[in-house]
C-alpha cells in the first residue's frame, strides 16, 4: 500500500485492512509524508519509506521486499489507502489465477457515495476496457509477471494506467466479480462530470503518446 499524508484516514483503513488481509504479507510503504503517516503504519504493518511521494516508486519499494521473502509471495496486490478490499479477495484472486491464461487484474468499484453518477460510473467497472479501471481498483499480478515486467515505472503520474497496459500485453486482464469500496472524495471535490471527463482527457492523451510528466502538469492545472 503506497500512503502519502493519509493521517487522517489511514488508521481505519489499515484496522479493515488487517481484518481482511490477516492471512496475508502486508508492507506499507510511505513516501516522506509530513504528517503523522508513517508513524500510524507501523503500529499496523511493516513499513518502508521512499524519499519522494511516487506511488509507481512506493509500490516498487514494497513489491521488492515481498518478492526478497522466503518464498517469495507470488501473487502481488496493490491497493491505495481509500480503497476497502472485499472479505473474499483472496478467494476471488485463486479461482481467478486458476486459469493460467490470466496474468493479472482488478476488482470492480464502488464508491462510498450514493450519487447517481457515481454508482452509473461504478456499474460500468464491470465490464473490460484501459479506460474504466485504475489503481483504485486494486490491481493483482502474478510475481514472475510483475518481475518480467520490470514492475511499476518510477512515473510522477499515471503509473496505473502504464502498469495496466503493459500488462495487459502478458495476457488475460480479468475483472473480478467482487467489488471493492472506494472514497468518492476526488470527485466530490473536483466535481464528479468535471472529474470523469478530466479523467479520459488524460487517458487518452497519454495513449497518443504524451509524456505523463507534461500530464501531470495539466492535469494539476486544471483541477
Amino acid at each position: 500500500m503506497p500512503v502519502y499524508n493519509e493521517a487522517e484516514i489511514l488508521a481505519c483503513a489499515l484496522e479493515k485492512l488487517r481484518l481482511v488481509a490477516h492471512d496475508c504479507s502486508v508492507i506499507v510503504v510511505d513516501g516522506n509524508s509530513t504528517d503523522q503517516t508513517a508513524s500510524i503504519a507501523r503500529n499496523f504493518f511493516p513499513t518502508e519509506s521512499t524519499n519522494v511521494p511516487s506511488r509507481g516508486a512506493q509500490m516498487d519499494c514494497g513489491s521488492r521486499r515481498l518478492r526478497a521473502c522466503e518464498p517469495p509471495v507470488n501473487v502481488l496486490l496493490f491497493l491505495h489507502a481509500d480503497s476497502q478490499l472485499p472479505p473474499e479477495f483472496s478467494q476471488a484472486i485463486r479461482r481467478a489465477l486458476a486459469d493460467p491464461r490470466v496474468v493479472g487484474g482488478c476488482f470492480r468499484m464502488e464508491f462510498e457515495s450514493s450519487r447517481l453518477m457515481l454508482r452509473i460510473y461504478s456499474w460500468f467497472t464491470r465490464f473490460p476496457g484501459r479506460f474504466l479501471h485504475f489503481g483504485d481498483q486494486g490491481y493483482f499480478v502474478r510475481g514472475e509477471i510483475f518481475e518480467e515486467m520490470g514492475g511499476y515505472h518510477a512515473m510522477p503520474f499515471l503509473e496505473d494506467v502504464d502498469f495496466q497496459r503493459r500488462l495487459r500485453r502478458r495476457g488475460r486482464f480479468l475483472v473480478l466479480p467482487a467489488t471493492i469500496l472506494t472514497s468518492a472524495r476526488r470527485f466530490l471535490r473536483c466535481g464528479i462530470v468535471r472529474q470523469q471527463v478530466k479523467n479520459f482527457l488524460i487517458v487518452t492523451l497519454f495513449e497518443l503518446g504524451v509524456p505523463a510528466s507534461r500530464l501531470a502538469r495539466l492535469y494539476s492545472h486544471v483541477r
